[in-house]
């Protein structure tokens, strides 16, 4: 008798995900009270599980009695409405809900508020679908079958989604129905990759076997829609939950046993199912699982518990007859990152056989590669989701680089290193960088990147939140960037500023690079505001005493002072006392002798002696007398 595991049987990405995030949130938070609103995932073991831990399962937020709580949303998501009235409360939550979930959140959301009519095509009484419902408002139209399309109203705009575990078959003769019904119909195919994997593997095994079994909850979506794909191929299918459902008559009469299991189904569960079949006599999968330890290949995929480290390698059990090493450079792609952050003994460990010897006897293993595999769901959802994802920067190539992200090698070409132009991509090489995933094909594994995309967000972000909190009489740190001759130009905080040459200085100065350069940090005060032409007016001096303000008590008449000559009027010659404070000498008081013009007798940038005749504070004038400074 031969038994074959469909290779996607078990938790699916978003399940495992909301799983793993519960369990670290229970050792995380051990002070207290968690809840899950709904069931985590449709699984009862797990949820039992759960319980034990402590964990209470909720239906309404009432229902929370302890204010030091935490509250789990669950895979399947909810409605907006739950997520506002959390907030508003002032829970801490987690979030669990899968992001293929998320995503059709908001295609929802978005096309909603467009005025589109929402049409979902699911089960309405599923908490996927009342949870989708929930982002349009409780205003969608729910469809589970293409006849229901004929009854629908005609309308303008129309936006088609379906839930993620939906029937792939049933879900295409929905799609085309709709598109003959509405000329302008949006559809998004929102079926979740792991679903349609996992239903069109289940039908190809199904195919081949004599007994089917499907492994999952009794109120898992599905799981029940596998079962029903597989009993149209294979009509000794059954769909158990667990290992003591299973009956020896359905074991001992088959050949050739199919084993599946659901997206909620965990592994212990499975196992339980194949180690009840050993029990009764049967060849199981796990025995060929444990027989494939023993002949290795290079390129295979193998669990193993880690049994040491230091700062450059870590030995694993992998159940062969030599333990196998994985060197820190086949570990992660952070170089700066310790092994002991990454691992602890005792740990299970998923890696990739690289080589069976590596002349000392040791299997050499790289978790990297089994990583890299996993890490294009992550890729997918960057992209779907626009979110950065950090990159660093391998080669320098003909037209740009090859940026790895998570281990894996995407393109980015050389006009997107940068919101301005870059003549050096070599200066780039090993840098860590934050990019966007503006194309991905995982069938083709491209994979193309910006930096440019992720600077241009970022900068707008700046320019949003200054906008948001920018204030006339605010101070703010900048840096110069440009200089001219009427000013100089300050970035502050992604957007450029204007000091006019006039609010640069007290002092009268020819040019704004007497007073500062490009690349100086300066503390400006925000003088104007224009937001509809995006101009801003800032203030160096302002942040600057006002020098007619500190001279009370500095100056008194009668006081002989040295002055410079600035500049000459017909009625006499100006002369700095001091940086900002500039007093008169009047013609008169220049000479004894009689003069036609003050350029007679004094020289611009010369210095001289003054005696202060008078000074008028409130004015900011001050006059003095050459000539009386010997009298």
């Amino acid at each position: 008798m031969k038994i074959i595991l469909d290779k996607h049987a078990g938790f699916c990405f978003g399940v495992k995900n909301a799983v793993d995030q519960t369990l670290k949130a229970i050792k995380e938070n051990q002070d207290k009270k968690i809840y899950t609103y709904g069931s985590l995932i449709h699984n009862r073991h797990v949820t039992e599980d759960l319980k034990r831990k402590g964990v209470e399962e909720i239906e309404n937020l009432k229902d929370i009695k302890d204010d030091n709580s935490l509250i789990i949303i669950r895979s399947h998501g909810v409605p907006r409405s739950i997520i506002n009235e959390i907030n508003s409360k002032g829970i801490k939550y987690v979030d669990c809900t899968c992001p293929f979930v998320s995503r059709i959140h908001r295609i929802v959301e978005d096309k909603y508020c467009k005025g589109y009519k929402i049409v979902i095509v699911g089960d309405k009484k599923h908490p996927e679908v009342i949870g989708i419902n929930g982002w349009c408002n409780n205003e969608a139209i729910i469809i589970d079958d293409e006849k229901m399309v004929d009854k629908l109203p005609y309308y303008d705009k129309i936006c088609l989604v379906a839930q993620t575990t939906f029937s792939k078959n049933l879900w295409h003769r929905i799609k085309e129905r709709v598109k003959e019904k509405f000329n302008n119909a949006e559809i998004f195919d929102t079926i979740c990759n792991a679903t349609e994997n996992r239903q069109k593997s289940v039908i190809e095994l199904a195919k081949k076997v004599d007994v089917m079994l499907v492994i999952g909850g009794f109120n898992s979506s599905n799981t029940i829609k596998l079962y029903e794909l597989a009993r149209q191929y294979c009509p000794n299918t059954y769909h158990i939950e667990n290992a003591e459902d299973l009956a020896k008559e359905t074991i001992m009469k088959a050949e050739t046993i199919g084993v599946s299991a659901g997206a909620s189904t965990p592994d212990w569960i499975i196992k339980e199912v194949i180690n009840k079949m050993e029990d009764l006599n049967t060849l199981n999968i796990m025995e060929e699982y444990e027989k494939s330890f023993k002949t290795l290949h290079p390129g295979e995929t193998v669990k193993g518990t880690v049994i040491s480290y230091n700062d450059e390698e870590v030995f694993v059990n992998i159940g062969y007859k030599a333990d196998g090493i994985i060197k820190k450079e086949d570990l992660t792609w952070d170089i700066e990152q310790k092994v002991s952050d990454i691992v602890n003994i005792g740990d299970e460990i998923e890696v990739k056989v690289v080589s069976i010897n590596d002349g000392e006897g040791n299997v050499v293993l790289s978790k990297k590669l089994v990583d890299a595999e996993k890490n294009w769901y992550k890729l997918e959802y960057a992209y779907n989701e626009k979110t950065p994802v950090p990159g660093v920067v391998k080669e320098i190539v003909k037209g740009g680089a090859i940026v790895e992200v998570y281990g894996i090698r995407a393109f980015m070409p050389a006009s997107l290193f940068d919101i301005k132009y870059i003549n050096d991509l070599e200066s780039y090489k090993n840098d860590k960088i934050n990019v966007k995933v503006i194309e991905f094909d995982k069938d083709k594994r491209k994979v193309v990147v910006s930096r440019k995309d992720y600077l241009l967000d970022e900068k707008e972000k700046k320019i949003n939140e200054f906008w948001k909190n920018a204030e006339v009489g605010q101070k703010v740190i900048g840096e110069v960037k440009r200089i001219t001759d009427f000013g100089a130009f300050v970035d502050i905080g992604g957007v450029d500023g204007l000091i006019h040459i006039s609010e640069l200085s007290y002092s009268r100065i020819d040019h704004p690079s007497e007073v500062v350069k490009p690349g100086d940090k300066v503390e400006v005060v925000i003088l104007a505001l224009d937001k509809d032409n995006n101009k801003i007016s800032l203030g160096l001096k302002q942040t600057m005493p006002e020098p007619w303000s500190t001279i009370e008590n500095k100056y008194h008449i009668g006081d002989i002072i040295e002055a410079k000559v600035v500049r000459f009027a017909n009625f006499g010659a100006f002369v700095e006392v001091e940086s900002g404070i500039d007093g008169l000498v009047h013609i008169s008081q220049i000479s004894d002798k009689r003069i036609a013009k003050p350029s007679d007798v004094l020289q611009i940038g010369e210095t001289i002696k003054a005696k202060i005749i008078d000074i008028n504070i409130p004015e900011k004038k001050m006059s003095l007398s050459i000539k009386e400074v010997d009298q």
